[in-house]
């Protein structure tokens, strides 16, 4: 299917056309161009980033003859990670997860695969992505990625962007890790936002990674054509690595659990130091208020009032009994 020449920005067609003993990538402007690039018989991988061209995946979906139904999936960039088995593509649905300068800043970009026996499509929202290595690796003429089929170039792609998964979950873990010494040493002031922001970027994850185990099983469970017994053990791979991935993600969600009772038990200590504190000198100063309200009655004759030596004798035995108070409660260890 023709359309007419639109042009895009410098990468926003990234073409690569590779075969065992073939190699060549382009970055092109036009559909026209692409038509002239693409080999019938070598394996193709086209990248495009939507950016702010809203127009891009539609008129490649139709130029691929992709099924409306896969465009709506692509277009929409809310969907649930999936995989869908079309008569003459496969389409894969993922999430990619990266920072850029530190995890509460987590970016969460939608990354859609439609793939055959020898075209790979993907679309990306951001020019920015995870894939560098692999297009490093496709240059690589031994290479698996250049002799074994395009289902297992598709494995790559998600193999890469699972194991981003790890690499966030780490920086996760470092940060949780983190949080737990501040609060222990209270070298640092905390507050209970600081862990709640971690566990909101958890079940960010959280609800991305749980579909993308599903995705993978549907893959291991596809009989399409485009879906080759070489890769097989590869996706099995991945398949393990997706419940891993979940089973420290719950690791994570629980250690976020423990932060919080740590961070709640050291609020209770100070409050109970506080209170331990006011206690005693509430204690010091009971005989103290007594005595004074003793001689602070009204009554007209009292021995000691007329006394030369009362008031200095009475700040004596203030401060003795004060004295005699504290020793004592160090030595209970009270303080």
């Amino acid at each position: 299917m023709s359309l007419e020449p639109t042009s895009y920005s410098d990468r926003s067609l990234e073409l690569y056309v590779f075969g065992e003993n073939h190699f060549e990538k382009y970055h092109l402007k036009t559909i026209a161009e692409l038509e002239e690039k693409i080999h019938p018989e070598k394996k193709c991988w086209l990248n495009i980033y939507k950016k702010n061209d809203n127009t891009i995946f539609q008129e490649i979906c139709q130029h691929f003859d992709i099924h409306p139904v896969a465009f709506d999936d692509i277009d929409n960039l809310q969907q649930r990670p999936k995989l869908e088995d079309f008569d003459n593509f496969i389409l894969i649905v993922s999430k990619m997860l990266y920072t850029r300068s530190d995890i509460d800043h987590l970016e969460v970009e939608q990354v859609s695969i439609a793939f055959n026996k020898h075209l790979i499509i993907t679309f990306q929202e951001n020019e920015y992505d995870i894939f560098d290595p692999i297009r490093i690796r496709l240059e690589n003429p031994n290479g698996k990625m250049r002799k074994l089929a395009s289902d297992y170039f598709v494995y790559t792609l998600l193999d890469t962007i699972i194991d981003q998964y790890y690499i966030i979950l780490e920086l996760i873990s470092d940060q949780i890790e983190k949080l737990e010494d501040e609060i222990i040493s209270q070298d640092k002031k905390i507050e209970l936002v600081d862990i709640y922001r971690q566990r909101k970027t958890l079940q960010e994850i959280k609800k991305n990674i749980w579909p993308t185990r599903e995705l993978v099983s549907a893959w291991r469970k596809s009989d399409s054509s485009f879906v080759t017994k070489k890769t097989t053990p590869f996706v099995n791979d991945l398949y393990e690595n997706t419940v891993e991935i979940i089973e420290n993600l719950e690791m994570q969600r629980e250690s976020i659990t423990t932060l919080v009772e740590i961070f709640m038990t050291n609020i209770s200590l100070k409050q109970n130091e506080v209170m331990k504190t006011l206690t005693i000198i509430a204690t010091i100063f009971i005989p103290l208020t007594f005595i004074a309200g003793v001689y602070g009655m009204n009554f007209e004759y009292m021995p000691e009032l007329g006394w030369k030596y009362g008031y200095f004798t009475s700040w004596i035995f203030f401060i003795i009994v004060s004295i005699v108070m504290a020793i004592y409660f160090k030595r209970k260890k009270w303080f």
